[in-house]
């Protein structure tokens, strides 16, 4: 029976490195999960207009304009790119920038590939699947 799983496991692990590679391949760099979500930022960060920024610290307040697909309230959100600190915490739980951060980095023409931990990059997918 533990052969079996092994056997089952390395064939699946064989199968899935391959398919990233092939994803890499054609130009992808970050896994789908974080695809979909920095898709789903992008399209809410077109609606926040950055009110305040202070280049000495790199402070931003974003604030809300629009917001159909959330049923709390609008807000104003502090972007912090010194100390990675974003208080609406969904940078802090998912470790991928949300709309604020992405309207923050659009503002102020930075990168926001910056904020994007590297466990969501192909990259790093394949070495799990090498092993």
């Amino acid at each position: 029976m533990v052969m079996t799983t092994y056997i089952h496991c390395n064939k699946f692990f064989k199968k899935r490195s391959r398919q990233v590679e092939a994803i890499m391949i054609i130009g992808h760099v970050y896994s789908k999960v974080a695809a979909k979500a920095l898709e789903g930022a992008q399209s809410k960060a077109n609606t926040h207009m950055v009110l305040s920024f202070d280049r000495r610290s790199t402070r931003f307040l974003v604030e809300e304009r629009q917001n159909l697909r959330e049923v709390r309230p609008l807000g104003r959100f502090t972007v912090r790119f010194d100390k990675f600190w974003f208080d609406c915490w969904k940078f802090q739980k998912l470790h991928l920038p949300c709309s604020h951060v992405l309207a923050a980095c659009k503002h102020a023409h930075h990168d926001f590939a910056m904020s994007i931990s590297l466990v969501y990059t192909l990259e790093q997918v394949s070495h799990v699947y090498k092993g």
